[in-house]
């Protein structure tokens, strides 16, 4: 009995792991060719590099929308790694003005760097159609991505992966 209980709970864990790489692997975003060169700015309007911070350590880069039901669940996980120490820029997708995003991200107590894309440009530069959408950035290229739920555990796993194994 234990054993057909074991043997099906791994079986649905495989296949879930499956379909979700399966999904990210579809849904994978691109670095665009100018975002390197590019200086973006944050919401104080402080302008900063993306090879800046994802040479030496690999670098989250996060599309999230206050609209999203699943952003509500890795948001505190992103917000978490930004407060260890992981870098971290988020992309506030179509939602709101400026002062709507600092709003949001001080009502819910982020403190991780964040840009506003009010109409989806960044995003569709990025080709990202989904939130939340998580990119793990090393050496200036994509290592990793996952779009959809997601853990604090597995993005600490992806970000070994892409600092250890130079994924």
């Amino acid at each position: 009995m234990i054993w057909k209980f074991f043997k099906t709970s791994l079986s649905l864990l495989l296949s879930i792991i499956v379909a979700s790489s399966a999904l990210d692997f579809l849904r994978k975003p691109v670095l665009p060719n100018d975002v390197l060169n590019t200086a973006l700015y944050d919401l104080d309007n402080q302008p900063f590099f993306l090879p800046q911070l994802a040479q030496d350590r690999p670098t989250i880069i996060y599309f999230w929308g206050s609209w999203c039901g699943y952003c509500r669940y890795v948001s505190p996980a992103i917000d978490s790694l930004a407060r260890q120490g992981t870098p971290v820029i988020s992309i506030a997708l179509r939602s709101g003005n400026l002062d709507e995003v600092k709003k949001y991200l001080t009502t819910n107590g982020y403190q991780f760097t964040t840009l506003n894309d009010p109409q989806g440009e960044l995003a569709a530069k990025w080709q990202v159609n989904v939130t939340p959408t998580v990119i793990i950035l090393r050496q200036n290229e994509i290592a990793l991505s996952t779009t959809g739920l997601t853990s604090i555990w597995g993005l600490k796993v992806r970000l070994f992966l892409a600092e250890f194994f130079n994924l």
